[in-house]
């Protein structure tokens, strides 16, 4: 993880100058939502936007809702239902329509506060940026807070991850959630050839991310702020999935490893230790999901081979933590993340420091 300098002044003056942001929307049935969805994006203090609203077939009136916004900047594009399978061809619809060199997220449940893309476009300004993301507020069903969900534990204003770290650590969580905070530049999307749904009937962000990391040199921006809101609600497609979703994240870099040439592996650092420490973290992954599912035997198959495969004490501990739990019939793996998390959002370690200017990479030989 790069350090970064710090300045009085903006660091972006004289780099991308008002680029025009395409702010993709998938939506299916969410008419409850849409209109603050919407609406959060007319608020911004940015205005060289376009939304591009790609339905999936909804049948209680979410795209009507989205036509009889007037601003030319927001469209309404409608397909028929093909559910999560076809996820990453709606995006990819999307993107053709696009005209933006730049590509932001923002699901039709999901909302931003308004100073999004005024904090988030002058990362682009540094060229070696290819994508960036931040802090995100976490809202229930009528919108009221209800916790944040925080990927990058920093006092700093910003951190940079060169790529083959970021990829790294992709491998072994997806770190650039909520998706409602990443921004990318447009054309590292088009050298990936699109949004990606490798390995996975549910994942369009992990494939994509990952592939961008693996085959660019250049950077990951995290901004140490809210750039986004992410809903938590009955109907979420990603809760009803997430066990599944959690499960596959393995799989999504199993088939990423497959596709990748050896030079590109190479490249990224991906020997057999990090490869053995991926396979640990997705046993680990996958042993939580199942005991979430109540799936107690195959828990305990999944933190078995991960216990097995381990070779850091953080894993080990996680890893028998998990068995127990199995064992037990008593999520004692998930109480311990609850507890991290609670000390983690109390402590000030999180927050960026008082007074900090804008930050700029620092790039040094080593």
């Amino acid at each position: 993880m790069q350090k970064l300098a710090t300045h009085s002044r903006s660091p972006y003056a004289g780099g991308m100058k008002s680029p025009l942001v395409t702010i993709v929307t998938p939506s299916y049935n969410q008419k409850r939502y849409i209109a603050e969805c919407v609406e959060s994006v007319l608020a911004q203090t940015y205005p060289h936007w376009e939304q591009i609203v790609v339905d999936d077939g909804s049948t209680d009136g979410t795209p009507e809702i989205v036509d009889g916004y007037r601003d030319p900047r927001i469209r309404c594009i409608r397909l028929p239902h093909r559910g999560l399978a076809a996820l990453g061809e709606s995006y990819n619809t999307a993107l053709a329509a696009a005209r933006g060199e730049l590509v932001a997220i923002l699901e039709g449940d999901d909302l931003w506060p308004a100073d999004k893309l005024a904090a988030q476009v002058p990362t682009f300004d540094d060229p070696g940026v290819l994508l960036s993301w931040g802090r995100g507020a976490l809202v229930d069903d009528d919108g009221r807070p209800c916790g944040e969900r925080v990927s990058v534990h920093t006092r700093r204003s910003a951190e940079l991850f060169p790529s083959a770290e970021l990829f790294s650590r992709l491998t072994r969580v997806n770190l650039l959630t909520p998706t409602v905070t990443v921004m990318v530049r447009r054309s590292v999307l088009d050298r990936a050839g699109g949004f990606r749904q490798a390995g996975s009937s549910l994942y369009v962000d992990l494939p994509t991310w990952l592939w961008i990391a693996a085959t660019n040199s250049g950077y990951g921006c995290f901004l140490n702020q809210v750039l986004g809101h992410y809903r938590i609600h009955g109907q979420q497609t990603t809760r009803g999935h997430k066990h599944q979703m959690d499960a596959q994240h393995l799989q999504v870099v199993m088939e990423m490893e497959r596709r990748l040439d050896p030079s590109t592996l190479d490249s990224l650092g991906w020997h057999a230790g990090v490869r053995s420490r991926a396979l640990v973290s997705g046993d680990i992954v996958r042993g939580a999901a199942h005991l979430s599912g109540r799936e107690f035997r195959a828990a305990l198959s999944a933190f078995t081979r991960a216990l097995s495969r381990a070779d850091t004490l953080s894993d080990r501990a996680r890893a028998a933590l998990g068995m127990a739990s199995a064992v037990s019939r008593v999520d004692l793996l998930g109480a311990a993340y609850s507890l991290r998390d609670r000390l983690r959002a109390s402590s000030p370690a999180t927050s960026p420091a008082a007074g900090r200017g804008a930050a700029r990479p620092q790039r040094n030989a080593a």
